[in-house]
């Protein structure tokens, strides 16, 4: 008896993304594997040629499927995703947002099989390059190696190692049972990926095989670094609700850390605005001071104090 292929459907999440969408379409279907893909796309109404480059790969391999979804109104990323995990219908379901791309020709089949031989996780995801387009540098997001390893909602809580839906790919049935609720607040990968890990392993395979990429289109790469802790720290009494606090120390222990975080950052700011003046004000002052007296205040100021007027003054003159 043939064995019966194994098909999955990958939900492609795309919005004005026309200056990256081709990478991303041109990983999907190098992918080597050996079964019917449904390919599901979100588009968000976008305003650009997204869809119609997304439309031009229609055809191209007979192992696709095209389901696009309603394109008409802009739902917003919450959203956008509950309607995009519905309308999926295989058994796994991977995810690819528009700006992303994979780099292992093998990353959908090695994650399926992952998920066959392993009932006890409802997720796998993989390692992936963090990828700073204006520095052109990629950056493992932990160090690569052949091996794999479980992740529990805790340790999702303390460090989102998942990182993006792109390194993703999920039992349908799993994402059948993600609460309503989660669609009613702002949700991304590390709250879908928590509430699923309450009941459910996650796979995570340590080989990189997708990319992130920080670009200065995207509207989370250009929000400040302190503003990003902010909008986590606001958002995480929802997420302790949304998990019925069953793992209320854990987000606490988080809050505690970002509102340090936040305090040292805000501190720090003040402290580089309050000091530019001070640093441009020094070298004019030693000019002004009789050689004799720079002499005498040397023989007499510790050389740790000495040192940091060095520095000062370096930083003046760079200013």
């Amino acid at each position: 008896m043939l064995k019966e292929k194994v098909g999955i459907s990958v939900l492609l999440v795309s919005y004005n993304h026309e200056k990256h969408i081709r990478q991303a379409l041109d990983a999907l279907f190098g992918q080597v594997f050996d079964g019917p893909i449904e390919l599901v796309v979100a588009d968000d109404k976008s305003t650009d040629s997204t869809l119609s480059i997304i439309n031009e790969y229609e055809g191209l391999d007979s192992r696709f499927v095209f389901k696009y979804l309603d394109y008409s109104e802009n739902l917003g990323i919450t959203k956008n995703y509950k309607r995009g995990f519905k309308a999926c219908s295989s058994e796994y379901v991977a995810v690819l947002e528009g700006d992303d791309y994979w780099v292992s020709p093998l990353k959908l089949q090695r994650q399926v099989d992952f998920l066959v031989a392993h009932w006890e996780s409802d997720v796998c995801g993989v390692n992936y390059f963090v990828y700073e387009e204006d520095r052109a540098h990629f950056t493992p997001r932990v160090p690569a190696s052949t091996t794999h390893r479980f992740i529990t909602a805790r340790d999702l809580i303390a460090d989102n190692v998942i990182g993006n839906f792109s390194t993703c790919v999920y039992r349908r049935s799993s994402l059948a049972r993600l609460p309503d609720e989660l669609f009613d607040i702002t949700s991304y990968d590390w709250i879908t990926n928590i509430v699923l890990a309450r009941t459910s392993l996650i796979g995570f395979l340590e080989e990189p095989m997708s990319v992130y990429r920080l670009h200065t289109a995207g509207v989370w790469t250009q929000t400040p670094h302190v503003e990003k802790l902010k909008t986590q720290l606001e958002i995480l009494p929802a997420y302790d609700k949304l998990t019925d606090h069953v793992f209320h120390d854990d987000f606490e222990h988080l809050a505690s850390r970002l509102r340090h975080v936040i305090t040292a950052s805000q501190i720090g700011h003040v402290a580089e605005a309050v000091s530019q003046p001070v640093l441009r004000a020094v070298p004019r002052l030693l000019n002004y001071m009789p050689p004799i007296l720079i002499v005498v205040l040397k023989s007499f100021i510790p050389v740790a104090v000495k040192n940091f007027i060095v520095r000062v003054v370096n930083r003046s003159r760079s200013v």
